[in-house]
């Protein structure tokens, strides 16, 4: 990514020995690039952007680096039954507005709403929801806060903080030095606070009919679900990532 993205040459040449000599600086900056990397960098920060579903996104550490695995997450909202021809989609806690862009991508007839409680996400989602061309409603908004807006929406998609606390000893260190905690972890002693969030707010914001559709810690899969089936709501399905983890839940209101 490095060699291809910063430095603009083919990997397969270079690994062939066909690309030209690097320059004195292309090599102090592949120099660079290669300290920041040995000191746990993520790579996506280092050449400032990557792709998620096709589009490319802009990432820096107020957001989380988008995991291909989120992208089995819009192809489940775009993928619902009974939807509205121009549903309306609220993508709670956004980040890098990446699940709202690709969405809106996809969809254009969609309406599109996303908030986040970060202001400097809620600027890096402005400025990939513009990369992108797509029309997107933000709003700083905390999902833990009752000053929710009311909608009415037809899916609420999210992929809130789910990391416990104490599965920071198992993280790999580029995450934990330069991804931001409020993204990611939540407290051991209520691992589900957001979860509940989005229930109730869905309950009262969701036309009937209406779809949950959320990421969750595989460790927690099943206490999950109940939240959303003691709610109410009905059709509740934990359904597995690309790697065979359970790591999703839809339901309907």
């Amino acid at each position: 990514m490095i060699v291809e993205d910063y430095l603009n040459l083919p990997f397969p040449h270079v690994m062939a020995g066909i690309s030209p000599a690097l320059s004195v600086w292309e090599g102090q900056r592949l120099d660079l690039c290669i300290s920041r990397l040995l000191a746990d960098e993520p790579v996506q920060h280092i050449i400032g952007h990557c792709t998620f579903c096709g589009h490319t996104f802009s990432v820096n550490p107020s957001v989380l680096i988008p995991r291909p695995e989120t992208e089995q997450l819009v192809s489940m909202a775009m993928s619902l039954p009974a939807l509205p021809e121009h549903a309306v989609v609220m993508d709670a806690c956004t980040g890098s507005g990446c699940i709202a862009v690709s969405l809106k991508k996809e969809k254009p007839e969609w309406q599109l709403y996303a908030c986040d409680a970060s202001t400097e996400a809620l600027q890096t989602a402005r400025e990939n929801a513009t990369l992108n061309e797509t029309d997107i409603a933000f709003s700083q908004v905390d999902v833990l806060s009752s000053e929710r807006p009311t909608g009415p929406f037809d899916i609420i998609v999210s992929n809130p903080p789910y990391v416990m606390d104490k599965e920071k000893t198992s993280m790999e260190p580029r995450v934990l030095k330069h991804e931001p905690h409020m993204a990611l972890f939540v407290p051991d002693d209520n691992p589900l606070i957001f979860y509940k969030a989005i229930a109730a707010w869905g309950k009262q914001s969701l036309n009937p009919g209406g779809w949950v559709v959320v990421e969750i810690n595989p460790l927690l899969a099943e206490e999950t679900s109940d939240i959303f089936t003691h709610q109410g709501y009905e059709n509740c399905e934990i359904i597995n990532d690309i790697f065979g983890k359970q790591r999703f839940i839809r339901c309907q209101k």
